[in-house]
């Protein structure tokens, strides 16, 4: 069925709806018919913040690049023209068209002979398959244009690259320049291919009846997410924990489109599988024994700690290296044989170095020694890296990593069901679900602890404002290791021994024997008379 004439001009085809297409052809028509407006959060916005500084950063290599500058592609377009007829050997944002698909080069090199060389320019440490497909798009319009690419090559940052605090960033020592002309080569097939079929989903609203995947959220997580969830079954199959690619056809070709339609003994399911729909279909919650045994297990005192860190794409401060995780806050309940409960925390909301000092007060509140329960442990996993990036502080950092770690998040994916659950990932929910916790204002996300970091470092930041900041962190984490805390007993099913005094009289301790008198001396001998 066709789609009836769009409000919107028709628009190429271009590397964002390409993508698209390749995650899910209803995502395609929705990108270009009902995109979604809405403000993007404050990871995305400094990631295109990042995206552009490395962008001028690899033309920065190219002192004599032209700027391909026109408020309209169409003029862009013309001008990429004019300047390749020219001569001209180095061009930023250059442009080419070929039957309804448009292309950007990042970085075009045109040699003496005519061929082209593009550079793509990533943020990524890695050469990712997503990477080659770009550039193969752009190869294919290129030459589809009437040129020779010569080459491809993506500049991506170096992941040894070491900072030095106050310098500006080296373009030849934090890019690397990888050849992948062969691996973009090969796509050129698969792109040939694809582009009729996203040139058709656009003009077919059939495709808005395309079910729902695992792809909705890989390698991100769909803008239309939302919409679909409402519109689709109640429990879809995405739901389904480990779900495989091969499994989510195969059930689609059985007509088995959510999961109260599938039977827990279908060959094939694994464990965690199986117990989720056997949770589902009892209506009734499943805990795994070793949940309860694993958690008994764990030597006092029990510190239940949950930590704030900012993944930093290009490193600002002395020896860091490219996307590490910043930690900077930190809260911590401590529960001690006795039944004691401990509380403390940290925050370094500021635009200086946080790490020395958060890895100085987490350790000296590990010294004790005990097990470190938190939710999620990449964060804390995370702190080994500063072993390279901080070796100063050595010994605070060993004295964190060696205690025990029991990542709750994975021991309750593992082991413990709930109907109204697919699993733990998210911590506010399962406090929800398994505490009967209400939403709590202090449980904010990475997004808003990120906006806050963000606002104490500006220069007109007032100190009262970055204490402020601080405080509403720091309550959000306590938040989170409290829920650890409740989860802890509720689980392990532990009576906590408490101390109390005694109700009788203390009996008064036995006063120590007096230290034996010294012998008295001898008695001296007469005096002999005279003459004797």
């Amino acid at each position: 069925m066709k789609n009836p004439a769009s409000p919107k001009s028709p628009r190429n085809l271009d590397k964002h709806r390409f993508e698209a297409g390749q995650q899910c052809q209803k995502r395609l028509w929705l990108d270009h018919h009902e995109p979604v407006e809405s403000e993007p959060p404050s990871s995305r916005r400094a990631m295109s913040v990042v995206g552009q500084q490395l962008l001028d950063l690899a033309r920065s290599v190219f002192p004599k690049g032209i700027l391909i500058e026109a408020k309209t592609f169409a003029k862009a377009l013309a001008t990429t023209k004019e300047h390749l007829a020219a001569g001209d050997s180095v061009l930023f944002g250059a442009c080419f068209e070929h039957e309804g698909v448009e292309a950007r080069s990042d970085i075009l090199v045109q040699h003496k002979d005519g061929q082209i060389d593009l550079y793509e320019v990533k943020s990524g440490v890695k050469i990712k398959h997503r990477y080659v497909n770009d550039l193969a798009l752009q190869m294919h319009v290129v030459e589809s244009a009437g040129h020779k690419v010569r080459a491809a090559f993506l500049l991506h940052v170096n992941a040894k690259y070491v900072h030095k605090e106050g310098s500006d960033y080296p373009p030849m020592q934090l890019l690397r320049s990888a050849d992948v002309t062969n691996k973009v080569r090969k796509q050129l097939d698969q792109v040939r291919i694809r582009l009729p079929h996203f040139q058709a989903a656009l003009a077919d609203d059939s495709v808005l009846a395309l079910p729902m995947g695992t792809f909705c959220t890989v390698p991100f997580a769909c803008p239309h997410l939302a919409r679909c969830t409402a519109e689709g079954p109640k429990l879809p199959l995405r739901e389904l924990p480990e779900l495989t690619r091969t499994q989510e056809l195969e059930l689609h070709k059985d007509g088995i489109e959510d999961l109260p339609s599938i039977d827990p003994k279908r060959p094939g399911l694994s464990f965690k599988q199986r117990r989720t729909l056997a949770c589902l279909q009892s209506g009734e919650p499943i805990t795994e024994p070793f949940v309860r045994e694993e958690l008994r297990q764990c030597a006092h005192p029990l510190h239940f700690v949950a930590l704030a860190t900012l993944t930093e794409p290009l490193p600002r401060f002395e020896g860091q290296r490219p996307w590490r995780h910043l930690p900077y806050a930190f809260a911590c309940h401590t529960l001690h044989r006795d039944g004691r409960v401990e509380t403390t925390s940290f925050a370094h909301i500021d635009k200086t170095d946080p790490r020395p000092a958060f890895i100085a007060a987490l350790a000296k509140h590990l010294e004790i020694g005990g097990t470190l329960l938190c939710w999620d442990k990449e964060p804390l996993d995370a702190l080994r890296e500063l072993l390279d990036d901080l070796p100063a502080a050595k010994a605070a950092i060993r004295t964190v990593l060696g205690r025990q770690q029991i990542d709750l998040m994975q021991l309750f994916d593992a082991g413990v069901f709930h109907p109204a659950l697919r699993g733990h990932q998210d911590l506010v929910a399962t406090a929800k679900t398994l505490l009967g916790k209400a939403d709590h204002p202090d449980a904010l996300g990475p997004d808003a602890w990120r906006d806050a970091v963000e606002k104490a470092s500006t220069p007109r930041a007032r100190s009262a404002t970055k204490e402020k900041l601080a405080a509403e962190i720091q309550a959000g984490l306590a938040w989170q290791t409290e829920q650890l805390l409740e989860l802890f007993r509720k689980y392990a099913e532990v009576t906590e021994i408490r101390l109390k005094p005694p109700t009788s009289e203390i009996p008064t301790a036995a006063k120590p024997a007096p230290k034996p008198l010294p012998k008295p001396l001898p008695k001296p001998l007469p005096k002999p008379l005279p003459g004797q």
